[in-house]
């Protein structure tokens, strides 16, 4: 057999296994100024709805990496962006994997609204990121929901404030 034709096939049972993770960002309120910065502070506000604690780790973790580390900002109080879970259902992974990744059976997602404030702490923009967990046939882990959430608020900020 082709080697490669033995790697895409490899490549393409993997996605199928371990899940597949979606995002979605919905700018409620757009940016009015060109705020250009090189530093910001991220926290979590109080969230409405209950959220597992190593949930709000992870995301926590997740955005702080995508920001400081690969997003090139540096820690400091240009820019604060204050976020809070807003809708929260880890879905059920044992149905995501009874089903084998066909269809939305067992889905679950995470929506966060992240507000962002100026250095004189005035709300310059406001966006909801959603993550979803939709299938895979050993389940899919919840992480990739997370992962979603933050990639589409680090996207966001890099392209709106960098």
């Amino acid at each position: 057999m082709n080697p490669r034709f033995i790697l895409t096939l490899g490549s393409t049972v993997l996605v199928f296994a371990i899940g597949c993770g979606a995002g979605r960002t919905l700018v409620v309120k757009p940016s009015e100024t060109k705020l250009r910065v090189a530093s910001l502070n991220v926290s979590e506000a109080n969230s409405p709805v209950g959220v597992p604690t190593e949930v709000k780790s992870a995301f926590q973790e997740k955005l702080e990496q995508l920001l400081y580390g690969e997003g090139g900002f540096q820690k400091g109080k240009e820019l604060t962006i204050r976020y809070r879970f807003i809708q929260f259902d880890s879905g059920n992974q044992f149905a995501r994997w009874f089903t084998g990744g066909l269809g939305n059976t067992g889905e679950g997602s995470l929506t966060v609204e992240a507000k962002f404030f100026d250095s004189s702490d005035q709300e310059v923009g406001t966006i909801q990121a959603e993550g979803k967990i939709g299938s895979g046939i050993l389940g899919g882990g919840f992480g990739f929901a997370v992962d979603k959430a933050a990639e589409q608020i680090a996207e966001y900020t890099k392209v709106n404030y960098k």
